[in-house]
């Protein structure tokens, strides 16, 4: 007995690959769902917002004065939440625990939304309010989340910190202003679809009901966020860098491991097994005889056809009534080392069938439809790819770059938050009753 599919990844792993995908998407509409958390790939339900557009038309004056000092009383006098703790400070910008808090929380529930889906509908609702719990336990208290989190707001932070301390005050509100024209037209209804909400009355209710945060601090969040990131992406520019064909060249042939493409292999397989209610020589008499019967057929067209009629009525595996067919196969994805082995062999042509292959409690036999062989694709394939990465590298550097000058520009202090601290933070979080605006959340 095998399977065609991988093993199931393991949810940690799976939620490390979510937050390894930093792709640089150009869209307002990823900073909404995500807040500052990079992990959620929800951008294809968002109407896409040109950002250099955006930045060029929040950025189109030169600021009157780029040295502005960065004690600006402005700035240092601000406050959002009365009795909030401080986690930390980029620049006069407090880290706020309900800060961190609330895009925790969003996480979580973003992640229970995907999760519920998959639970069987007629018992989905029974458990519904324990699922969603015990996934907000489960990332409350997980320290790798908070790191990233934590980590990715201070570098929003910081670019805040530099839009705010280089414009002047004028033009700040009026950018402020666009942005939460452009918030209200193109964002706000994607978000109250998404969460099924008729009015923005609903969303603010949901936000404090289902996610215990607020709806007022999700959106102070993004506008901080998207101000900090159109400004970065407006001081980056437009470089004008095209790497030459000598330079992709160059790169393809120190990385050709990486456009490598596995063996994979698209076949068919009959199967019987063998047990307590039958021997191991009953199996093979039967499936020899299904065998012959498809070897007898001497036209290789229909040999195929064939092959599925006789899986249908009498292999005995999962794949029977689909005709024995699976679809493409690459190496290390079987439970069959045997089956495996044999379907990558050289030795088995194309649409010729394998010998009794014989496995723990079963017996198969295997007819390859197509096979296609391990290859590293050539240059002309993977040239706009290479001249694609070489830019966005080439951008990340600048990105990098700027993000240095910034943390030597604005002190980024973070205040000691032991282990234990922590959960009791996150702890309390879930007994809450308050939300960020004062009304109760439960």
């Amino acid at each position: 007995m095998f399977s065609p599919r991988r093993p199931c990844r393991s949810l940690r792993a799976r939620l490390a690959d979510r937050f390894n995908r930093r792709a640089r998407r150009r869209r307002v509409a990823l900073l909404i769902v995500a807040t500052s958390v990079s992990c959620f790939d929800l951008g294809s339900r968002f109407e896409p917002l040109d950002l250099g557009r955006a930045e060029r038309r929040l950025f189109a004056q030169t600021p009157s004065d780029h040295n502005v000092r960065t004690d600006n009383p402005t700035l240092a006098s601000r406050s959002y939440y009365d009795g909030a703790e401080t986690l930390g400070r980029v620049g006069h910008e407090a880290i706020l625990r309900r800060d961190i808090l609330h895009q925790l929380k969003k996480f979580a529930h973003m992640q229970y939304l995907e999760e519920i889906e998959k639970i069987p509908e007629d018992v989905r609702e029974e458990h519904r309010e324990e699922y969603k719990n015990g996934i907000l336990r489960q990332y409350l208290n997980n320290e790798e989340i908070f790191t990233q989190i934590l980590d990715n707001h201070i570098r929003k932070l910081l670019f805040y910190n530099d839009y705010v301390v280089s414009r002047p005050k004028d033009q700040i509100e009026e950018q402020t202003k666009q942005l939460e024209t452009e918030f209200n037209a193109k964002m706000l209804p994607e978000l109250k679809e998404t969460f099924g909400c008729k009015t923005q009355k609903e969303l603010e209710d949901y936000f404090e009901r289902e996610i215990g945060s607020d709806y007022a601090q999700e959106k102070r969040i993004f506008m901080q966020q998207t101000l900090g990131e159109l400004w970065m992406n407006y001081n980056l520019g437009e470089e004008d860098f095209d790497p030459t064909v000598v330079d992709l060249r160059r790169y393809y042939e120190a990385h050709r491991d990486i456009y490598r493409v596995a063996p994979r292999v698209r076949w068919q397989a009959m199967t019987v097994y063998f047990g307590r209610k039958r021997s191991k020589d009953e199996a093979r008499r039967k499936l020899a005889h299904m065998g012959n019967a498809v070897q007898a057929e001497p036209d290789p067209r229909r040999q195929e056809t064939l092959f599925a009629e006789v899986c249908r009525v009498d292999s005995e595996d999962v794949f029977a009534s689909k005709g024995g067919y699976r679809d493409w196969t690459e190496r290390g994805s079987l439970r069959s080392q045997v089956v495996e082995n044999a379907i990558f062999s050289e030795d088995l042509p194309v649409g010729s069938l394998s010998r009794i292959l014989e496995d723990e409690n079963s017996l198969t036999i295997a007819r390859i439809i197509e096979r296609v062989p391990e290859r590293i694709k050539s240059f002309p394939e993977v040239q706009e790819e290479v001249r694609e990465k070489l830019i966005a590298d080439r951008r990340e550097a600048m990105r990098k770059t700027y993000e240095e000058r910034l943390s030597k520009r604005f002190s980024i202090e973070i205040y000691a938050i032991t282990p234990e601290e922590r959960e009791k933070w996150f702890r309390s979080a879930e007994r809450e009753t308050e939300s960020a605006t004062g009304r109760d959340v439960y």
